[in-house]
């Protein structure tokens, strides 16, 4: 039998990461598992560490680029149990699975605003929480401003739940990304929801606007460096429209690296150091990835 034997999970060998990823770049997982519910996750997270078997837990893949030529183990909560939405006065209880666009249309429908920013956002609930995901146009929102409390379980399989207090968020950045985020409680207010799809078309109107939607990618690259538009620092450095290979700079946003066809992470990886190196010659300024490179 096998280490993963008896666990109620949908598994697959040799799972193309491309498919799971918004980059549509990536290699193989050894193992592709997704857990039916909490008590398997549970039951797995203990396993692989009883067994000392590293794994990555990846939610929608819309911030994430591999350049590893095969990863072990992939964890993705998948399930039906982890996509659920909730709805309890003018709080939503949503699972991390739960795309943000599903997590907005709950909002919408029952009259709760606060989150039309995140409208266009390719993440899950989860993803979205441990980056701390957000806009800076036409001022800073985060998705932790309106968290209230978080589910959470740790490397040894034991669950709890975070209250405001414990939970810090700053710019790309939380203090959950230690532990395997299984849902959390937003707290919105009470809107017209007229009003709430004025906001939320403004929001997707910008991103169409300023962004290149037409090919697969990461989302923003690299995080702003002290107010900084990251993307017009590389645009200045006349990077705009560079490629290697299958990889492209945006020669719409600066901050963007697509996948023109059939993109190679190595490539992808040499368009990041292309951009950090020539950014820190030209301004001095080292450009920190919003990403995470595997």
């Amino acid at each position: 039998m096998s280490w993963f034997g008896g666990l109620k999970a949908k598994v697959l060998v040799n799972e193309a990461l491309a498919k799971h990823t918004t980059l549509k770049s990536g290699p193989g997982a050894g193992l592709w598992i997704e857990p039916f519910d909490k008590e398997d996750l549970r039951a797995l997270i203990k396993r692989c560490r009883s067994l000392k078997k590293n794994y990555f837990i990846l939610g929608s893949g819309s911030k994430v680029l591999f350049k590893k030529k095969k990863v072990p183990l992939v964890i993705h909560l998948g399930s039906d149990n982890f996509k659920r939405c909730a709805l309890e006065g003018t709080d939503i209880i949503a699972s991390a699975g739960v795309s943000l666009n599903r997590l907005l249309a709950v909002a919408y429908e029952n009259g709760l605003g606060g989150l039309e920013f995140l409208n266009g956002i390719p993440a899950s609930v989860g993803g979205a929480l441990a980056l701390n995901a957000g806009v800076g146009w036409p001022v800073r929102l985060d998705i932790g401003t309106f968290v209230y409390e978080v589910e959470v379980m740790d490397r040894l399989g034991r669950v709890r739940t975070l209250s405001q207090k414990e939970l810090k968020f700053k710019y790309r950045w939380s203090n959950l990304k230690s532990r395997v985020i299984l849902g959390a409680r937003f707290r919105l207010f009470k809107k017209r929801k007229k009003n709430i799809r004025i906001k939320m078309d403004k929001f997707w109107d910008y991103r169409k606007t300023t962004q290149d939607l037409g090919y697969p990618s990461a989302g923003c690259v690299f995080k702003n460096y002290n107010g900084q538009s990251s993307g017009r620092l590389i645009d200045l450095c006349g990077l705009k429209g560079s490629r290697i290979g299958d990889a492209q700079i945006s020669a719409k946003h600066g901050n963007f690296i697509i996948n023109l066809a059939n993109a190679d992470s190595k490539d992808i990886v040499s368009l990041i150091k292309l951009a950090q190196r020539k950014v820190r010659a030209k301004f001095g300024i080292t450009l920190e990835p919003e990403i995470q490179i595997i």
